[in-house]
């Protein structure tokens, strides 16, 4: 699904609150379920927490904690709204970021209770990724790591039931248009009632169409705001923003802030990709 990988999600907020992080991308055949592989490194804090601000992006991390701590690996599905996640303070984990569709991994719980929960240990709701784990635990390199994973995917299939085609269209084409589409336009393309659509992303994705065209859009604003090139003017149009007010209301609900105050929030500490970031 190659429309699927012009989305880019980010937390850029990790970052930024990080002693260090390396992003890369995985081999092309699983570009479409896995957005990226990551590893971080938190830091030290007198409570041994960490917190990390979280924003929606639609997607769900698998984050395992390399220290040995088992108990420290999560399932981090996309927040409502920004907000903290609890880490352990002065940790390294290894991050897999799903695209909001992916077929490589089953869960033990719907996509719609996953997305209705904060993070939750990661094998309550994967237990099958316990051998991945122990892998992951006897390396020492992002490389190494990267490889195992690779490995593990290659030698245990875990794919789950493939999409429906009317699915995989509606969400190509959400992608393509950034979002800037009603529910309507979905249901004129696909030639699907609104309600079907719903009942299919529900089941699919674990939220309705309208929240996910919003999540979509919304991380694309955000992509602007990280580049430093975010102009509202290129935002609004008929479709989801009427008028800059409407544009803000919408903005808040996920953030509770200005698309400007969060940029104050990412550029203020002198914000930039950290320079061990690869993608």
């Amino acid at each position: 699904m190659k429309i699927l990988n012009l989305f880019n999600p980010l937390q850029p907020e990790w970052d930024k609150n990080l002693q260090s992080i390396q992003i890369t991308k995985t081999s092309p055949k699983y570009r479409s379920s896995i957005a990226y592989v990551y590893k971080l490194k938190t830091e030290a804090t007198s409570n041994e927490k960490a917190l990390l601000p979280g924003i929606p992006d639609g997607c769900i991390d698998f984050v395992f904690n390399l220290d040995g701590i088992h108990t420290e690996c999560k399932l981090v599905p996309s927040p409502i709204k920004r907000e903290s996640i609890y880490f352990k303070a002065n940790s390294t984990y290894l991050g897999i970021r799903l695209f909001p569709i992916q077929k490589l991994f089953p869960f033990q719980m719907s996509l719609k209770e996953i997305n209705s929960k904060n993070a939750m240990p990661l094998f309550d709701v994967a237990p099958y990724l316990l051998p991945l784990y122990e892998l992951l635990l006897n390396t020492n390199t992002f490389e190494e790591q990267l490889h195992q994973l690779e490995s593990f995917l290659s030698t245990h299939p875990l794919e789950t039931d493939t999409h429906s085609t009317i699915f995989k269209s509606c969400i190509n084409k959400i992608i393509l248009h950034h979002g800037n589409l009603h529910v309507k336009d979905l249901e004129n393309y696909s030639g699907y009632s609104e309600r079907y659509l719903r009942l299919l992303f529900q089941k699919e994705l674990g939220i309705p169409p309208k929240k996910f065209l919003q999540l979509v859009n919304f991380q694309y604003i955000i992509n602007d705001i990280v580049k430093g090139n975010f102009q509202i003017e290129n935002h609004l149009n008929e479709n989801l923003y009427y008028d800059p007010s409407h544009f803000y209301k919408n903005f808040k609900k996920f953030m509770n802030m200005t698309p400007g105050e969060y940029r104050k929030i990412l550029f203020r500490e002198n914000y930039t990709n950290h320079p061990e970031t690869t993608i």
